[in-house]
């Protein structure tokens, strides 16, 4: 008879050799719930994808109206983001979810967000992230530059292009960008573009450092019976969070059969 080895039998190098030809959300699947070796090899070596936070910070910028509200007050509107399953929804009555399943980040400004594991809301709370009307892909925001907050927000984060501009367009006496427009030189154009790109690209690092530091938590918790999902008393659709994918996605006596090479 010849020797059958079964998935329980594997060494830990060879699992994680077979979480590299898998994404994250493939992996949580498949390995998190099949036994405790398997959780710890998942929490300690998978990492949540980078490129796929920054198309959820994409779709977050563009998801509602709320951008248009947000300031410069204390730089920028205060944030709390998560991991979960699932993109985030538009609107209750239209979601616009083209991905349930997927590990997605989430962003909430209340506090208090539908986690029923409150570790996680704990963890989020930890971490906020403040974002400001350059967050929009469009990078609007100029005109709400004229006021006392936004000024101080540019001679803060970017002295020189105030300089710049504190003697054109943005002098005392103007309130409003359109009022300004004489001033508005190629020279005027490339400073306000070298800000919104600016901007744009330290709010990105901002959120991805947060995330990062709030995997990082998450993975250190004790989550052997918990479930990350979102309060299903305010949510008909149940999202389910990250780390509580439920059942058995692979059986844990799969056999595999190795091809012996000389």
């Amino acid at each position: 008879m010849s020797n059958v080895t079964t998935f329980n039998h594997l060494p830990n190098e060879l699992i994680i050799c077979i979480f590299s030809y898998l994404d994250a959300t493939e992996t949580f699947q498949a390995f998190f719930d099949c036994n405790h070796r398997c959780r710890k090899l998942v929490k300690h070596y998978v990492n949540y994808d980078r490129h796929a936070l920054d198309k959820d910070i994409e779709r977050f910028s563009t998801l509602h109206s709320w951008y248009k509200h947000l300031g410069f007050v204390d730089s920028g509107t205060i944030f709390y983001m998560a991991p979960l399953k699932g993109e985030q929804e538009r609107y209750n009555f239209s979601p616009c979810v083209s991905d349930r399943h997927g590990i997605h980040w989430h962003f909430w400004r209340e506090k208090t967000m539908p986690l029923v594991d409150k570790r996680i809301e704990q963890i989020s709370q930890k971490y906020p992230i403040k974002l400001n009307p350059f967050f929009h892909p469009n990078g609007g925001g100029w005109n709400q530059l004229y006021s006392s907050q936004g000024r101080d927000f540019l001679r803060q984060h970017y002295p020189s292009q105030f300089e710049v501009l504190a003697t054109t367009i943005f002098q005392e006496s103007y309130s409003h960008f359109y009022e300004a427009l004489e001033f508005y030189t190629d020279d005027v154009a490339r400073q306000m573009k070298a800000i919104s790109e600016s901007e744009r690209k330290r709010l990105r690092k901002t959120i991805h450092g947060a995330a990062q530091r709030i995997w990082k938590e998450i993975q250190a918790l004790d989550d052997s019976k918990s479930t990350w999902r979102k309060d299903e008393s305010s949510y008909e659709q149940k999202f389910i969070a990250l780390l509580s994918f439920t059942k058995y996605v692979w059986d844990c006596e799969i056999t595999f059969f190795f091809f012996m090479t000389h």
